[in-house]
């Protein structure tokens, strides 16, 4: 079959205050297919809750098509059903929440369209197998994930598609896409915070610590507070809700630490990355970890938990067991030892891999080829 034009909507309940490497690679996405046929297009398609994020508002002034739904039920399909007819969408790719009951109708309606159901977190952490309701739901949604509904559920990573496999969807049904990074950006960072009063020769660390728990910021915490008794270090956590965090480090040490420093996520992530000297990531859980990456482009060694999901055959990888904060204090014990050269050549050998095998126009290229894949069949 001869190639068709590709007229994608992407469709995503993606709202928080800032971009984020999830839209930066969408952008990117959207300027790749138009330069490989001008006849391409790529539609964005919201809730209503994103509305009044800057972003959105930057997209709109760019000339972005932004469409934005009411509800995820029966108001919001209607939507999506007028959005598709209008601009003869023959691609959907959902990213994150979306219900099965929208795909359900979609199938009915537009039987010939390509729905990508895209993962970017795994399937069985977002279903708990183990709560009785939720499994209910997780059967019917298999079942439905089992029949000609949807043609493709995409993994963020193969640790994310091996666990799709897992929950038994059908094995013909499931690839994975590595997501990748715009390092572009880092290379325009614009110092709007001052912490140097704070951190002035102080070693940072840095973790990600909206969700907590999963994290592993409780994981840090344990492993960092003998250490910082007797180094000059600050623990950076950056985050959306700097009053929960707070409080589960207040039950974790009864205190609040002078060596705990809590600054709100922001697009400008490189800004707190450049002053790091390691970044932790011992999460529970993970799909892929963008900030991992990012934090190698910035020159921060990364510690991280032993998930398949974060394993990217890194040269000098430094790998700790989930759950074990005496490996992870040992190990930046060690980190911290290193010498200025041994940092340099750690830093120089796993930045130039990652920029090899994670740019952004990677990811892109593979997710047009996707498309065309199945437009073609």
């Amino acid at each position: 079959m001869v190639n068709e034009n590709i007229i994608v909507c992407e469709l995503s309940d993606y709202a928080p205050s800032f971009y984020g490497n999830f839209m930066y690679s969408l952008i990117n996405l959207e300027n790749l297919l138009k330069l490989k046929n001008p006849n391409n297009k790529l539609i964005y398609a919201f809730y209503e809750n994103s509305i009044d994020c800057y972003w959105i508002k930057e997209m709109q002034q760019n000339n972005k098509t932004i469409f934005f739904l009411k509800s995820k039920y029966l108001k919001g399909f209607f939507q999506l059903k007028k959005i598709i007819i209008k601009n003869n969408i023959n691609v959907l790719h959902s990213h994150f929440t979306i219900p099965i009951f929208l795909f359900f109708l979609l199938r009915i309606f537009f039987p010939k369209i390509i729905i990508i159901s895209h993962f970017h977190n795994l399937f069985s952490g977002i279903c708990d197998l183990n709560h009785f309701k939720k499994k209910i739901k997780t059967k019917i949604k298999l079942f439905f994930y089992n029949k000609n509904i949807i043609d493709i559920f995409c993994g963020c990573s193969e640790a994310v598609s091996n666990d799709l496999k897992s929950c038994e969807i059908k094995n013909k049904k499931c690839l994975y896409i590595d997501n990748s990074i715009d390092f572009s950006r880092f290379d325009k960072v614009i110092i709007q915070d001052n912490y140097s009063n704070i951190t002035n020769g102080k070693q940072i660390l840095i973790i990600y610590g909206t969700y907590f728990y999963t994290k592993g910021v409780d994981i840090a915490i344990n492993a960092i507070k003998d250490i910082a008794k007797i180094k000059n270090i600050i623990l950076m956590i950056i985050c959306q809700n700097k009053e929960y965090v707070l409080n589960e480090i207040n039950k974790i040490l009864n205190i609040i630490p002078e060596w705990v420093l809590i600054v709100p996520s922001k697009d400008n992530i490189a800004e707190y990355l450049n002053i790091g000297s390691i970044y932790l990531t011992p999460s529970r859980e993970e799909g892929f970890s963008y900030l991992m990456l990012e934090a190698i482009y910035c020159e921060n060694i990364v510690i991280r938990s032993n998930l398949q999901a974060m394993n990217r055959n890194l040269p000098y990888d430094f790998v700790v067991p989930v759950n074990d904060s005496d490996a992870l204090r040992q190990c930046i014990e060690s980190v911290l030892s290193f010498s200025d050269d041994k940092k340099k050549t750690i830093i120089c050998e796993q930045k130039k891999y990652i920029m090899q095998n994670w740019n952004i126009d990677i990811w892109s290229n593979n997710i047009i080829n996707m498309y065309l894949d199945q437009l073609n069949k």
